[in-house]
């Protein structure tokens, strides 16, 4: 945690802090404790042990947040870990992943937008278990979209969902809306859907860096920055399909590696 964020800033809670616009007032503070990790531990629940969500928030912290933050540098987290009993007041979900330490919402103050943050994430690899769009309708800003991350450390689904209380933009992705607003296993986030004015909107045929050099409903193969000899295969919605390692560095080989990996 220590490359931007304390502990003590991962556990803060403007629900629970005096100076805050969203202060709950000092009746509710004292019914909703002091948000500290391990208070919610019972013996039943070895999960939600001090030590393991302390270990969480780190995992999460290094894994996610530090590489989005070292992208997007006026990046701040609003929220990471949630006691149980302040998770239920703010309305969240009865398994939240806030309350083991895995998740962390982000928001860039005043430069990015939450879909570039989204994105990044998708199309530079980075592994987590779910990633959230949350709310794009409210634009940019501290007080506007972010995005929500998680990571397990053994089971990460890399899971993308969009919430929205905005029915058009639910329409044009298609798929099933819960009735809180969550549409799931969406391929990433497509900002142009807010405003697009046609019925008919569908996906941008490619959303690759280099869309001439992708091969349509095939894949695109290119060698992974930073690992020397690894692959990464993506279809045309920039979803990872393929990764694998070879001796040979050459683009070439590695492309055709890739292929006869999907052959089989």
């Amino acid at each position: 945690m220590a490359n931007y964020f304390s502990l003590r800033q991962c556990i803060y809670s403007s629900t629970l802090d005096k100076n805050s616009s969203k202060y709950c007032g000092p009746e509710d503070a004292e019914k909703i404790g002091g948000n500290v990790p391990g208070d919610d531990y019972r013996e039943d629940r070895p999960d939600l042990e001090k030590d393991i969500i302390i270990t969480n928030i780190n995992n999460l912290m290094n894994k996610c947040v530090n590489p989005i933050k070292s992208r997007f540098p006026d990046t701040v987290i609003t929220s990471v870990y949630r006691s149980k009993t302040l998770n239920e007041y703010i309305g969240g979900s009865s398994e939240s992943q806030h309350m083991y330490g895995y998740a962390s919402d982000l928001v860039s103050i005043n430069t990015f937008e939450a879909h570039e943050i989204f994105n990044w994430v998708i199309d530079n690899g980075l592994d987590f278990d779910q990633m959230i769009w949350e709310f794009p309708e409210r634009g940019k800003g501290v007080n506007g979209a972010w995005v929500h991350i998680s990571f397990k450390s053994n089971n990460n689904r890399k899971k993308l969902t969009l919430a929205s209380n905005n029915s058009t933009l639910h329409e044009r992705y298609g798929g099933t809306v819960s009735s809180s607003g969550y549409q799931h296993f969406i391929k990433r986030a497509y900002p142009e859907y807010l405003t697009e004015k046609s019925e008919n909107a569908v996906p941008p045929v490619s959303k690759h860096p280099n869309a001439d050099q992708v091969e349509p409903n095939r894949g695109y193969y290119y060698t992974k920055t930073g690992f020397e000899g690894s692959v990464i295969v993506k279809d045309d919605d920039m979803n990872v399909i393929y990764t694998g390692k070879s001796s040979s560095g050459s683009p070439e080989e590695l492309i055709q590696e890739a292929k006869n990996a999907l052959k089989t």
